[in-house]
């Protein structure tokens, strides 16, 4: 029962928040009605995709599962860009309010960034998903320690973390990972959580290529939030 209690409450906030767009934003659009019929039923479809992206994980069946949630996922990152964006342009609007600004100014202010909204939250989007999408880059840090031993200098540790295999994440990317991990030859591997969204049963063969993670010292894992997800969306 508290499961369904949170997951209701969180329904009703999306549901608030995605009006809260609709309610700034399309009635500013300086566009034909038409256009906001369009942001209407794109936010209305945003709404139901977003929940069903979270609870994806208790479809069994597949690809349907990862379909809902790739387009979950999807529908969320595009949400957050335009919330966040509306929320800058009502604090905007609000603080231009007590000055006697020219209409052109105020057209803008008002019409044009209503436009400018959506198009710079898809802009932010793209760019977010292809960045998502890239092997992850490699990161050098010297730590400096006082009084290590001599033969610890230049002992490297390879850390890997947050790759969240899931619905979007598969065994090719990790696998990706891993050969470019491999290929640093550290003295040392660390897998610091966050590296699955899902069950053993679900995704054992999309973890295998972590089998192959090569280090003189071994490879090492530790848990992190995402391993022990709640269980009403596994």
């Amino acid at each position: 029962m508290p499961s369904r209690i949170f997951i209701a409450i969180v329904i009703c906030v999306v549901g608030l928040l995605h009006a809260y767009i609709g309610w700034r934003i399309l009635p500013d659009l300086p566009l034909p009605a038409i256009y906001a019929v369009f942001g209407g039923c794109w936010l209305l479809l945003s709404f139901v995709l977003i929940p069903l992206g979270l609870l994806s994980r208790a479809i069994k069946t597949q690809p349907l599962s990862d379909r809902l949630a790739w387009a979950g996922m999807l529908a969320m990152g595009f949400f957050s860009s335009l919330l966040v964006l509306t929320i800058l342009r009502d604090i905007v609007l609000l603080l231009a309010q007590p000055f006697d600004l020219r209409r052109a100014l105020r057209t803008f202010l008002t019409d044009d960034s209503a436009m400018a909204v959506p198009l710079v939250a898809f802009a932010v989007s793209l760019i977010g998903f292809f960045n998502a999408r890239r092997v992850a880059a490699v990161r050098r840090v010297d730590v400096p320690i006082t009084n290590l031993p001599l033969a610890l200098h230049g002992f490297t540790i390879a850390q890997i973390s947050d790759v969240h295999v899931g619905a979007t994440i598969k065994r090719r990317y990790l696998q990706a990972i891993v050969d470019k991990v491999n290929r640093l030859q550290p003295d040392m591997i660390a897998v610091t959580g966050d590296l699955v969204d899902g069950s053993v049963a679900r995704l054992h063969t999309q973890t295998a290529p972590l089998g192959n993670l090569a280090a003189r010292h071994g490879a090492y894992f530790v848990t992190g939030n995402h391993e022990y997800y709640p269980t009403f969306l596994s």
